[in-house]
């Protein structure tokens, strides 16, 4: 089973716009689709004539002259009657129809739905509680955790006293400034080199 080409592919192959892969790929299929080859020929010849049109100047206040020659747009009132007795009726029509192609009455038709919309139920439903199951589980694993690290956090800080924990502050100031420094001076030797 071959698959021919897209009808805007033959157009970006006769602009010379694909890829020399997507071309030669063309051409192979062009070489064995008859088809494609009488399609590509009709589509050159339309290409050549757009190519062949002299170049037409649209004048600068085209634009404006079309805007002023439209016609204002009528004031409506909205109102809700007459999109309710539209909507009932395509209802009805559809509901006629449906009863004339198939011969299968309203109740049939509601049953039919019914079963459809409650089968999907039965299969999405459990796996959506599944998932609320889960997501509300992980949840309180999370603040478990957070829980946990800040309780440990403060028996940690309440073991080590203030003097231990300006210890720890000060400790970590003066290794982020080594550490600050440090990249200051690598980067000003890399520049040198």
């Amino acid at each position: 089973m071959r698959i021919c080409p897209r009808p805007e592919d033959l157009y970006l192959y006769l602009e010379g716009e694909l890829g020399p892969y997507q071309a030669r790929t063309l051409e192979e299929h062009l070489e064995r689709c008859a088809a494609c080859r009488g399609r590509l020929a009709e589509r050159r010849l339309l290409h050549e004539a757009f190519t062949s049109l002299p170049p037409f100047e649209v004048p600068p206040d085209f634009a404006l002259s079309v805007m002023d020659s439209l016609p204002e747009p009528a004031e409506g009132k909205a109102g809700w009657l007459a999109p309710l007795i539209a909507g009932t009726t395509s209802l009805v029509v559809g509901l006629l129809g449906f009863y004339l192609l198939t011969g299968e009455s309203l109740s049939d038709m509601l049953v039919a739905i019914s079963r459809f919309f409650g089968s999907a139920a039965g299969r999405f439903l459990p796996l959506l509680a599944k998932t609320f199951k889960i997501g509300g589980l992980l949840l309180k694993v999370a603040a478990d955790v957070v829980s946990m690290f800040f309780a440990g956090l403060g028996a940690f800080s309440r073991s080590l006293g203030p003097q231990g924990i300006g210890l720890i502050l000060g400790l970590g100031f003066l290794m982020s400034l080594f550490i600050f420094f440090g990249a200051k001076r690598l980067l000003s030797l890399g520049e040198k080199t």
